[in-house]
């Protein structure tokens, strides 16, 4: 049998975050988290938890390096776990309206991700091509991508220059520069691998598991290729998902009613 360790609870003295790692010696999986009682718990264990199963998959690899993946995919394997384990969340909500929102709060979220990540990574790259900005001239930048991606939503209110420096919130432009668009590759990964799982899915978690077992012993391409997904950024993809999550959230019936 193989281990798999966690620490789940949060308690006095504890470290924050959540986080998965592996005993590369023992090649086993370890699970940090803060649980507190609440669904972000949940959605956190799944998220490790995908994690989790993608060191079980590709221990058996001799060189350590093909035992970690590209991070275009190391996401695929957590973002994939949250959603479809997101189909078998009754165990933890006492009611079915309650699963409903959850679940309904799950998809928005997803689709929110890929504005804020378009923006991060729009942002970074202007920030590193215009070395000689001035503060005003990055707030004024920074405004005018709000203007473009984060539409529909009513500020007023809010006060004076907290959306100006909203991009202070996101450490991944101070800490790991450039790193941020990662997440929206693999989040377009996971949809797939999502929707494939409402059609067959049987064939869906075989492929996944399969993709897992390769470590990081091919390219990303080739590895969302054993996944049965594309390694694609075009229109067509990101529209025919969003679709799909449209239609799980129901409004495309809202519309015709």
């Amino acid at each position: 049998s193989i281990g798999f360790s966690m620490d789940l609870e949060s308690r006095k003295g504890k470290a924050p975050g959540g986080y998965q790692t592996t005993f590369e010696e023992a090649r086993i999986p370890f699970i940090f988290t803060n649980a507190v009682g609440l669904y972000d718990d949940v959605n956190t264990l799944l998220h490790e938890g995908g994690h989790a199963f993608h060191t079980i998959a590709c221990r058996h690899r001799d060189l350590p390096w093909y035992r970690h993946a590209p991070m275009e995919f190391s996401e695929v394997a957590s973002m994939s776990m949250e959603l479809v384990g997101g189909e078998f969340l009754d165990p933890f909500f006492a009611d079915p309206a309650s699963l409903e929102r959850a679940a309904r709060e799950k998809l928005e979220g997803v689709v929110s991700l890929f504005g804020w990540v378009a923006t991060v990574d729009a942002f970074q790259s202007w920030l590193y091509t215009h070395p000689a900005h001035t503060e005003k001239e990055r707030g004024d930048y920074w405004m005018a991508l709000l203007d473009r991606f984060d539409t529909g939503v009513d500020y007023t209110g809010l006060p004076e220059g907290v959306r100006r420096h909203q991009w202070h919130r996101q450490l991944h432009i101070f800490e790991v520069p450039f790193y941020y668009i990662e997440y929206a590759i693999a989040q377009l990964g996971a949809l797939q691998v999502w929707a494939r799982y409402n059609e067959n899915p049987r064939q869906a978690l075989d492929d996944y598991l399969a993709a897992l077992s390769l470590g990081g012993s091919v390219p990303p391409g080739a590895l969302f290729a054993a996944a049965g997904i594309r390694f694609d950024f075009t229109e067509a993809t990101l529209g025919g998902l969003m679709e799909r999550v449209a239609d799980k959230l129901g409004l495309h019936a809202t519309e015709d009613e």
